[in-house]
């Protein structure tokens, strides 16, 4: 990732702003193959744990599509 020192015009801060959405979109995937995981375990209720998992992916797609450019 770009150090911040490095923004110095609109080129450099959407390059900075691309690369926090795909660390966001890779975050919401990685959340998904949790999610998964977890819904295959078979020694208990993990319903508190999901919803927390798909809160979190919930804002985090919130989040990568305030980060849209045109």
């Amino acid at each position: 990732m770009a150090e911040l020192k490095d923004l110095t015009n609109h080129d450099s801060v959407r390059d900075q702003i691309r690369q926090y959405s795909n660390l966001i979109s890779l975050t919401a995937d990685n959340l998904q193959d949790l999610k998964a995981r977890v819904k295959s375990l078979d020694n208990g209720n993990y319903e508190q744990e999901l919803d927390a998992i798909n809160q979190a992916q919930s804002k985090l797609y919130e989040a990568l599509k305030a980060l849209e450019l045109d």
